[in-house]
């Protein structure tokens, strides 16, 4: 008997054993599901004091970008939380003749050499010390990361998402699920971006412009761990993601540029609420906040009665549309094409069906009733008009790639408005202006941003089944935080900015007082 008491005593000691291990396992748990933000801001806002006010300008800025966009998108288990580190860091934002002396090329390298450095933990890492809350030494490099960027930061972060994937023995503490990025209005976007469009490597001299190519969507690795990214896009703004994929489509490069002036610099105040999911493509997911009328439309708003602006909206866009690659994900590079209209037969069928859906659309706004439409159009609800594919359904985008193929050029079989439907599983790569089919992906306040009902909520950019890792193989000492995540639709198995040390600013810091805030930024 007195042996069966000590057997059952060892047992109940090892039962309790486990259970204390599990009780603190999860709480480690709990405090590793964090990330230290890194944030950058955009041209003219080098986030370093002098130009920016720590308090009034930089402080606002960091909390929208994380309470704004990257909590929104990430699982409710890992956001960047009230308690986590949040570097304010100094890139010197410059773009000759527009802000500052430095050229575009030229702010865009030190920017990177600056956020590499930090990401790294080094102690050269250049940060505002002077906004509330500021870290009081440089980023640990065994820390998990949330990296910002917004216009021209967003190139920054593209191009160091492409080195830490291409040269991964430069950045020894990071793989796959340690680092998830979020670009705002950036100009790298695959399909739209502005330096994904043109000739790769090409530079543009004297403002010292490079044609990067595109954001990288293939950081994956066997295990399924990737660099998670999402990318928000303003509809219609040249610089910011959304550019066209004509170079002689007038209308349409009219259009974007006024959707530069109107939307761009408005984006940093904007949320990830205000934006709508439109599709995935390796480790990204992509959003876009629809424009609520043509921006080439917006100066006359302030003379000309509304309904006959948006009599000419439906013809109009469906003319600008046609310039656009909108039946390619908009994570899959498109390079720009010479001809106005990517399917010249379409693109008419379209704007003379889009002639009464406008004359309705008008007919609708003047009396104050949707449904008083007398030629019996019906009112087109995706953002890109008639004939324009809808934007996919985040529900059914699990276990695949959403693509925005409604069907192939030239097909005029939709119904009504001819409005497409959302072609499944379609990977496409367009090269000056053709389609090529691949079988798999290559690896200041917003008011006139308003939000679309119905909404998409955000949902990006996560894997399903690992909000904590099973195994004690998969935990990575001495880390003391865990992955990062977005909630992805996708399923798969400032005082002077100085460093840590004391450094002033970055290499190639801001020589010069960039634009006022309140004037639209510039890439």
């Amino acid at each position: 008997m007195r042996g069966l008491i000590r057997s059952l005593g060892v047992v109940g000691l090892a039962l309790l054993s486990v259970v204390g291990l599990v009780v603190a396992w999860t709480a480690t748990t709990v405090v590793q599901l964090t990330a230290t933000a890194l944030i950058m801001g955009g041209t003219g806002h080098p986030l370093s004091s002098p130009p920016d006010d720590p308090v009034g300008y930089v402080n606002p800025y960091m909390n929208n970008a994380i309470d704004g966009f990257i909590n929104p998108a990430f699982e409710s288990t890992g956001p960047v939380g009230p308690g986590d580190d949040r570097y304010a860091i100094v890139t010197p934002e410059q773009f000759f003749p527009v802000s500052g002396s430095m050229t575009f090329d030229a702010s865009v390298t030190a920017g990177l050499a600056n956020v590499s450095r930090c990401i790294r933990g080094s102690t050269d890492c250049s940060y505002n010390p002077a906004v509330p809350g500021a870290p009081a030494g440089a980023p640990d490099a065994t820390d998990e990361f949330a990296v910002f960027g917004y216009s021209q930061s967003a190139v920054v972060a593209s191009l160091l998402k492409k080195d830490i994937i291409e040269n991964p023995d430069g950045y020894p503490d990071l793989e796959p699920g340690d680092v998830s990025f979020f670009l705002l209005s950036n100009p790298m976007r695959p399909n739209g971006g502005v330096l994904a469009r043109g000739p790769e490597g090409l530079t543009i001299p004297i403002i010292g412009i490079t044609f990067h190519g595109a954001t990288p969507t293939d950081s994956c690795d066997a295990s399924g761990e990737c660099y998670d990214t999402a990318d928000v896009a303003a509809q219609y703004d040249i610089l910011g993601g959304d550019a066209p994929a004509s170079l002689t489509n007038l209308l349409a490069i009219a259009n974007a540029v006024a959707g530069y002036y109107y939307f761009h610099g408005e984006m940093q105040n904007a949320s990830l609420e205000d934006a709508e999911y439109q599709g995935s493509h390796g480790d990204t997911d992509y959003y876009l906040v629809r424009a609520q009328r043509l921006p080439i439309l917006m100066p006359f708003e302030a003379f000309v009665p509304s309904p006959i602006l948006t009599l000419l909206e439906a013809p109009l866009k469906a003319a600008i549309e046609a310039g656009y690659a909108r039946d390619v994900n908009p994570g899959v590079a498109t390079k720009v094409g010479l001809l106005p209209f990517r399917d010249p037969v379409q693109a008419i069928v379209n704007i003379v069906n889009a002639i009464p859906v406008g004359i309705d659309d008008a007919i609708a706004e003047a009396s104050g009733d949707e449904n008083n439409r007398p030629l019996g159009t019906d009112p087109v609800t995706g953002p890109f008009g008639v004939g324009g594919p809808e934007l996919p359904d985040p529900s059914s985008a699990d276990g695949e790639q959403n693509s925005m193929v409604s069907s192939r050029l030239g097909d005029d079989s939709g119904q009504g408005t001819g409005e497409g439907n959302l072609g499944e599983n379609a990977e496409e790569q367009v090269v000056e202006g053709e389609v090529i089919e691949e079988g798999a992906p290559e690896g200041q306040a917003a008011d006139n941003l308003e939000a679309t009902t119905p909404r998409v909520g955000p949902k990006p950019v996560t894997r399903v089944g690992e909000h904590i890792r099973s195994t004690l193989d998969s935990i990575r000492l001495p880390k003391i935080r865990g992955p990062i995540r977005f909630d992805s639709q996708r399923d798969a198995t400032p005082s002077s900015p100085t460093t840590a040390g004391d450094n002033d600013t970055a290499p190639g810091a801001p020589g010069s007082t960039p634009a006022d805030a309140a004037s639209p930024a510039a890439a």
